[in-house]
């Protein structure tokens, strides 16, 4: 489950709706991203700081931490495999060489695969062309360290490696058989169904119906009419105009079902379909433009603040310089006149959008690039070095095994040698004093808020906080900021207490 039921008052009845709603697993955060570096308290000086993220489902806070410049070191603990994957698509597309994919294209690139169920083709023909090299990364510790050197696979299993291999291989699939293999409207249409039931008709008012009561307020930026959209297609970011209607294989995933009788492996869309991917780039903003609302209407939509937001973070990781150019012109620029950003002169927004035609007029150049770069059927002697650029960055990320959360105490090494734990959470049921001795004496903790939550109510909401500060007190740990959920923003911090 994306919303832990252990250990937080949520019944039964209510935990398989979260499961209808939030689905079995999270491809993407409920919360926006942020430096989790600034939550640890001991964070100057040159010591590398030592962070483990468990069940962050996507790389959000790993990119804001490149951004960081401190030297991290980031141990992660996913529930699923084809997170894993996932992640290492987007470290690979946010790293390619400027000369084969300009800024614009990457960001494009990056939320198309990311919050989409259809995307463009030039996107799923980038991961097609790129699975020789991913299955390589998994399978050749040496090619990884040539290619992705930030990136640490040393921990995870044989079988594990096996089955990302297989993930990929689906991913990449081109016989006719494999095209059928994930009819991705179908599926996001039946899970639909499903939660909605004989509301199914009514479904827009339902959409509705959510983001007023859930998310209006507490998602300024969150655009109602995009938002509707999504939930009753399962398309979030239509960034760039074009045509989405290819499967995203990189969102599909299996559970066990009872299926005639006998559990069987069912594969399909097994996702959120209530909280939606802008949570983890779409609703929050340092610039103040971003929030401005005209006839009750946010200029911005959350699509638009999600490129933006991830335009700083892809410069920033690549140049190791701030990102200082103007958003884009907003929805009411062409038919009210351009209304000028913050700090923008005529000749940087000039310059912005001669550097946009230019990345446009690539797109197809760059497919065709990465054609070229993936031409090898054997992952060990045919498949050349994926070309990928060095992060200005000093941030190294372990994968754990799955599963093993409970037996990181056992090693040692660990113990008392985290600076801070990341709880998503699916994982708050892991706040015990067991776990909590990894951190180092005085440390801190931090757990992802549920206001964000759509499916759950408003009582578990209450019960919420309560349930983790018991938690906390066995764990030894206190409460730093509100005691109101609401008021603790993103993710709620604790401290341990020696």
């Amino acid at each position: 489950a994306v919303v832990s039921t252990q250990s937080t008052g949520i019944t039964n009845n209510l935990s398989m709706a979260l499961l209808d709603g939030v689905g079995h697993i999270g491809w993407w955060g409920l919360s926006p991203s942020q430096d989790l570096t600034t939550y640890c308290k001991h964070n100057k000086g040159d010591n590398p700081l030592r962070i483990l993220c468990l069940g962050s489902n996507d790389i959000r806070h790993v990119l804001e931490m490149m951004c960081s410049g401190r030297k991290v070191e980031v141990y992660m603990m996913e529930t699923n495999l084809e997170l894993y994957c996932r992640h290492i698509l987007f470290f690979s597309v946010l790293l390619q060489p400027p000369n084969l994919m300009g800024l614009q294209e990457k960001t494009e690139l990056y939320l198309d695969l990311y919050g989409n169920c259809l995307a463009r083709s030039a996107s799923t023909k980038f991961v097609t062309n790129s699975i020789s090299s991913f299955i390589r990364m998994v399978t050749d510790e040496d090619y990884l360290e040539k290619v992705l050197p930030m990136l640490d696979l040393s921990a995870l299993k044989f079988k594990e490696r096996d089955f990302m291999e297989g993930i990929f291989k689906f991913w990449g699939a081109t016989d006719s058989k494999s095209k059928e293999a994930f009819p991705i409207e179908r599926f996001w249409d039946g899970r639909v169904r499903a939660y909605l039931e004989e509301r199914y008709d009514a479904g827009k008012n339902i959409f509705d119906m959510d983001f007023s009561m859930k998310l209006k307020e507490r998602a300024a930026l969150l655009d109602s009419r995009e938002y509707a959209t999504w939930r009753k297609s399962g398309v979030g970011f239509e960034v760039r105009d074009g045509v989405y209607d290819t499967p995203n294989r990189t969102l599909c995933s299996g559970i066990i079902k009872m299926i005639g009788g006998s559990k069987r492996l069912a594969r399909g869309y097994w996702g959120d379909i209530t909280c939606s991917p802008y949570l983890s780039h779409g609703i929050y903003s340092p610039l103040k433009s971003m929030y401005e609302v005209r006839n009750r209407i946010n200029v911005r939509t959350s699509s638009e603040v999600a490129e933006h937001n991830l335009m700083c973070l892809i410069h920033q990781i690549n140049t190791g310089k701030k990102y200082n150019k103007p958003p884009k012109p907003d929805r009411f620029s062409f038919a009210g006149g351009e209304k000028k950003e913050e700090g923008a002169t005529l000749e940087e927004v000039i310059e912005e959008e001669e550097e946009e035609e230019e990345e446009e007029k690539n797109e197809e150049e760059v497919v065709e690039k990465i054609e070229n770069l993936n031409v090898g059927t054997n992952r060990r002697k045919k498949t050349p070095l994926m070309e990928l650029s060095e992060p200005k960055s000093n941030v190294s990320v372990k994968f754990l095994p799955l599963g093993t959360t409970e037996q990181l105490p056992e090693k040692e090494n660990l113990i008392k040698s985290f600076d801070l734990i990341y709880f998503s959470s699916s994982q708050v049921s892991y706040f015990t004093p067991k776990i909590t001795a990894l951190l180092k004496d005085d440390a801190n903790l931090v757990i992802e808020n549920v206001k964000y939550v759509v499916p759950l109510q408003k009582e578990h909401e209450s019960a919420y906080l309560p349930k983790i500060k018991e938690l906390a007190n066995n764990a030894k740990c206190e409460l730093l900021g509100s005691n109101d959920l609401m008021n603790n923003n993103f993710h709620l911090s604790f401290h341990r207490v020696n």
